[in-house]
């Protein structure tokens, strides 16, 4: 690592934007110099510092670097349960370092009601300030009863910070931010790993990987860290695959498949995405015994799925991951909520990765969502028109249904949550663009493959694939920087 003049300048940027930042908020201009301002200011220095964008060959360990610091820094300056989901996400957590693998019919977790106290979105009425936060110290779970589901693993490195800080500190909020951030580190490791895994896509991966709306989801209690860090590992194999890079054998098939259950712990439906690699032709596989291999392992992961889902209850007071739901027959009867909420999914992709980065805010900047914007459909675009696999017709289609059949499980699944939907109701609300993560990193493969059939735009070369590459990095840093700041300011 060497400090040059023009590190020293990209540092200064990235603290005038810091301290700047207030002028893109219809707010009264204040230096607020505490200890959430330092903590920001520590993390824009060291991945400035850390970061090399001029060299391709840096881009996994950049994107490590951005994720660490950065998503770090979110973690800690983030008031308290300030995530979406994050409520019932910390209960997980913290069962699962109480209860280790199984949910038991009387638990009672009492560093999680400690928290509660604390959250000033969901307890307003009986909130207790900072001063009772970094006083409260632990207290014993009582866990009784028999055994009514599985833990989710999905949790786990929630649950190893939370139990790290219990070694440290008696106090409950080190277990607090110490969770936080193994969550960002454990989705670090994935967004490394599928960066190097990634011979064709690593730039979509980055993007996608490091986007303001990612960090701010796993910098939470949320098994999104997974379902993100599946979803990227999956498609950089997948990509490798169509590419012709990597020829399929049943090792590949194992590691590919693997992928997919991870899914079963995020996001179930899209355990389906493991069969696109069943349609592909011949020229793909090793050998026909490979293929059949390929099937009857996606059987065996889906079987597990619905035994792990509850759909097929192995415990006599499980709740599916359905919930409450009508049920499948009545949407046969009345499809349109359901259609009428898969017709919005642009929209609300729209709403969560480019005019929304963050949720719970005191005002809303104009500013950051006209550049979130602009920078993010202007890389998205860039990299669909360089992107270009020779993909069969048969492919295409199985893998829209295949996305579309996934798209229809999300949405009837969260039909189970009677805050959302009841029968009756027009739309099911709820959904999120998050949810979409895996459509999203689809949509260059299938939209590049009819652009370049229809237009044939030039590919860069590589001195312009490297230039854009470092282009894309300095967007996506600077960009998490305002985003930030914004929250900084925002996020009180």
């Amino acid at each position: 690592m060497t400090i040059n003049l023009k590190k020293i300048i990209s540092i200064l940027l990235g603290l005038s934007i810091v301290l700047l930042a207030q002028l893109a908020l219809p707010i009264l201009f204040e230096l607020k110099i505490g200890l959430r301002f330092w903590i920001v200011v520590l993390g824009v220095v060291m991945t400035l510092l850390v970061t090399n964008f001029q060299e391709p060959s840096k881009l996994a360990r950049n994107a490590f670097v951005l994720i660490l610091f950065v998503g770090s820094s979110i973690a800690l300056i983030k008031p308290v349960q300030y995530g979406l989901d994050e409520e019932s996400h910390l209960a997980n957590a913290i069962g699962l370092s109480d209860s280790f693998f199984f949910k038991y019919s009387d638990e009672r977790l009492e560093d999680y009601e400690s928290v509660f106290l604390h959250d000033g979105i969901r307890n307003q009425k009986y909130y207790r300030g900072d001063d009772y936060w970094y006083s409260v110290e632990h207290k014993k779970s009582s866990i009784k009863g028999q055994p009514k589901a599985f833990d989710n693993p999905a949790f786990l490195p929630g649950s190893i910070g939370w139990n790290l800080g219990r070694l440290l500190s008696n106090k409950v909020y080190v277990s607090y931010y110490l969770g936080r951030i193994f969550h960002v580190l454990a989705f670090a490791c994935l967004v490394y790993a599928a960066i190097k895994l990634s011979k064709v896509y690593q730039e979509m991966i980055y993007l996608m990987g490091t986007l303001p709306s990612t960090m701010y989801i796993v910098s939470n209690y949320h098994y999104d860290y997974l379902y993100y860090g599946a979803s990227l590992l999956i498609i950089a194999l997948l990509t490798n695959i169509l590419s012709g890079k990597t020829i399929i054998t049943k090792k590949i098939v194992l590691c590919y498949q693997g992928l997919t259950s991870l899914f079963i712990f995020s996001k179930f439906p899209l355990v389906l995405v493991g069969n696109l690699i069943a349609v592909l032709p011949n020229k793909y596989y090793d050998s026909k015994k490979t293929r059949y291999f390929s099937f009857c392992i996606f059987s065996l992961n889906f079987l597990f799925a619905l035994l792990y889902s509850g759909i097929i209850p192995l415990f006599s007071s499980a709740n599916p991951v359905t919930g409450s739901s009508p049920g499948l027959f009545y949407f046969v009867k009345h499809p349109l909520p359901i259609i009428r909420t898969m017709l919005s999914m642009p929209a609300v992709i729209v709403n969560n990765y480019m005019t929304h980065p963050l949720q719970y805010v005191s005002h809303q900047s104009d500013v950051l969502i006209s550049i979130t914007t602009l920078v993010v459909f202007s890389l998205v675009t860039i990299i669909v028109l360089q992107t270009s696999f020779r993909l069969s017709k048969k492919f295409i289609v199985w893998s829209i249904l295949t996305l579309l059949a996934v798209t229809f499980l999300i949405i009837y699944a969260i039909t189970g949550d009677p805050r959302v939907y009841s029968p009756g109701n027009i739309l099911v609300g709820g959904v999120q663009g998050r949810y979409y993560y895996f459509m999203i990193l689809m949509a260059p493969i299938l939209f590049g493959h009819f652009i370049h059939q229809t237009f044939k735009p030039q590919k860069f070369s590589v001195q312009q694939s490297n230039l854009f590459l470092t282009f894309l990095q300095y967007c996506i840093v600077y960009l998490n920087i305002f985003t930030i700041s914004i929250g900084l300011y925002t996020q009180i």
